[in-house]
């Protein structure tokens, strides 16, 4: 994902056929060109129908496969009507899907067991006992790569399916087809690359910078050293961290850091850095409003947004200004 929060190929690799050998020899040019880049490799999303994930696993040990959760969801839904399983009424069927998605979209442990127990219930009244026993051991066994709540503390930039590599799937669709040579192919995805990068590049180089007429100065400031898309999502924790900062307990908890409790939850936030251990902190890579609360509290009057904690891949313009206190 780039600075304007879209998806951007970095690697295409052509394979003759699907297989761990061919899988391995993709990872293996992609760690070729990106030599410094790929230990930083924290999270990877991929398709149910992706048989050589334990590849990716065994060749990036840091970082975490996640299944796309709309696969997940249209899987199970197809599995769920397989003949070799009770057929069932659509309303029965909607049930069940229902509560796998309710599963999927869990965002802890408690709301996981209660919609797995509603899942269990309802697979017992409409006659559904072998796919949840399909379930249990295939799915229930393995939460990590699926559950939301699971892959909370993830650096996924809140970006749970695919869609951008389906998206870009189905631009290059009016670029090549079926029927094309190797030869053909590798000139269409270097041609779409080109017309990409020339895009990308202008949007970085224009002359002219965003404007927001509803952001204040901090906020403007934001908006003119980074995107549209990275400042609306500092914008939702800023308007948060000012509005309910009286809300929040600061706590001294150690060498630069800060315990902050909240009305349900207690997150840790650095001094030195002003990263927090937040699922917004961590999965976005920008400044949370549990930072930002805290700075407001001890300065009163003046700037909150720590511009450290704005990792520098959402830099559009020069990021010196990041590292100022």
């Amino acid at each position: 994902m780039n600075e304007f929060g879209e998806g951007a190929v970095v690697q295409q690799s052509l394979l003759e056929a699907n297989g761990d050998w061919h899988m391995d020899r993709a990872v293996a040019h992609i760690k070729r060109l990106h030599p410094t880049r790929i230990d930083q490799l924290r999270v990877i999303v991929v398709d149910k129908d992706l048989n050589e994930i334990k590849v990716l696993g065994s060749n990036f040990l840091k970082a975490r496969v996640l299944v796309c959760h709309f696969h997940v969801i249209k899987y199970l839904k197809e599995k769920r009507a397989k003949p070799e399983y009770s057929k069932v009424s659509s309303d029965e069927a909607s049930q069940v899907d229902a509560a796998v998605h309710a599963m999927v979209y869990a965002d802890s442990e408690e709301k996981y067991t209660r919609a797995h127990a509603s899942f269990e219930g309802i697979c017992d009244r409409v006659g559904l006992h072998d796919f949840f026993l399909y379930f249990e051991r295939n799915w229930d066994e393995s939460q990590d790569p699926w559950v939301l709540y699971r892959r909370a503390m993830l650096p996924h930039f809140k970006n749970h399916t695919n869609n951008r590599l389906e998206n870009f799937f189905g631009k290059l669709k009016g670029e090549t087809d079926g029927s094309m040579s190797m030869a053909g192919c590798v000139k269409a995805l270097v041609a779409y690359d080109r017309r990409m990068e020339k895009e990308y590049t202008y949007r970085l180089t224009r002359i002219g910078r965003f404007v927001n007429s509803s952001y204040d100065e901090e906020m403007s400031n934001v908006l003119r050293f980074t995107s549209p898309f990275v400042a609306e999502s500092i914008e939702v924790e800023y308007s948060r961290a000012v509005a309910n900062a009286g809300r929040y307990t600061f706590t001294v908890g150690g060498v630069n850091q800060v315990v902050i409790q909240g009305a349900s939850k207690i997150h840790r936030l650095r001094l030195d850095n002003w990263t927090c251990d937040c699922e917004f902190g961590l999965a976005m890579k920008l400044p949370c409003r549990h930072a930002m609360a805290f700075r407001k509290r001890e300065r009163g009057e003046g700037h909150i947004i720590p511009w450290m904690s704005i990792d520098v891949k959402y830099a559009v313009l020069l990021h010196s200004c990041l590292y100022a206190p």
